[in-house]
């Protein structure tokens, strides 16, 4: 069965210094405590688009898994899409979409989807999607606050939907 998550959250940050951020996968393993290692295998661009192929490996608990991506990171569209090449799950998918709000943070839409090989694995993971999503996502937007300068105004969640 495939796990899916979904939301959109708002982050005081510009839309191109998230985009920045989240297409720098090779610095995750330095704000990513679960993550020991990832490398670039290939890359290529074509206008607006930069694709690569990455190799990371995770620790999580008692598991440490290698697994391969295709990442795609569209500047124009302020989109980076993530897609399984190898590794211990049956699917992996990720989208990041960036927009721009009115007062010049960014409202993300958050997507992924995946399935383990391994059912354990799967389980254990699935029984805790919702911390461990909210954790990753947490990494990311402290170290937005850590290398971008703040923009927008203070408000609450609910403002991710201008």
């Amino acid at each position: 069965m495939i796990s899916r998550h979904s939301e959109r959250l708002r982050v005081r940050h510009a839309p191109a210094d998230i985009f920045a951020l989240v297409s720098d996968v090779e610095r995750y393993p330095d704000f990513i405590p679960y993550l020991t290692s990832l490398r670039i295998l290939s890359r290529e661009s074509a206008g607006s688009q930069l694709v690569f192929v990455a190799e990371a490996v995770a620790r999580y608990k008692f598991a440490r898994e290698r697994f391969v991506t295709r990442v795609t990171a569209d500047a124009a569209a302020l989109r980076v899409s993530v897609n399984l090449v190898e590794g211990p799950f049956h699917i992996l998918r990720n989208v990041w979409q960036m927009s721009e709000l009115s007062d010049g943070s960014t409202a993300i839409d958050f997507e992924l989807d995946f399935q383990f090989n391994n059912m354990v694995l799967d389980m254990l993971i699935r029984a805790n999607k919702q911390r461990a999503v909210h954790k990753m996502i947490g990494y990311f937007v402290q170290e937005a606050d850590r290398r971008y300068p703040v923009t927008g105004r203070a408000s609450g969640p609910s403002d991710a939907g201008q």
